[in-house]
């Protein structure tokens, strides 16, 4: 479990690529659910959502992959979400 206030070395590392797009919220702990993800959201563009917080994203899209970084657009286009770790259950992002 993260220390209140502190973020996950892999969020800091995927907020520093050039996404080329305004990244929505940085993810980890991450778990596909249909087309949507459950997990633990950190940098939210808009605010609302506190580092740590636990989110289910909208139906979403995988459109690029870097390293073990997946950036994921929502099937309406508007928002953006990076997975920078997900739990390693198998299951294919």
């Amino acid at each position: 479990m993260q220390e209140a206030g502190s973020i996950p070395p892999a969020v800091v590392a995927a907020s520093n690529e050039q996404w080329g797009v305004a990244i929505d919220a940085y993810l980890v702990d991450a778990v596909r659910v249909g087309n949507r993800f459950a997990a633990t959201a950190y940098f939210d563009l808009s605010g609302c959502i506190d580092d740590g917080s636990t989110v289910a994203t909208p139906p979403v899209r995988a459109v690029e992959r870097r390293e073990s970084f997946v950036l994921l657009q929502t099937l309406c286009g508007s928002d953006y979400y990076v997975i920078a770790a997900s739990r390693s259950d198998g299951t294919e992002v």
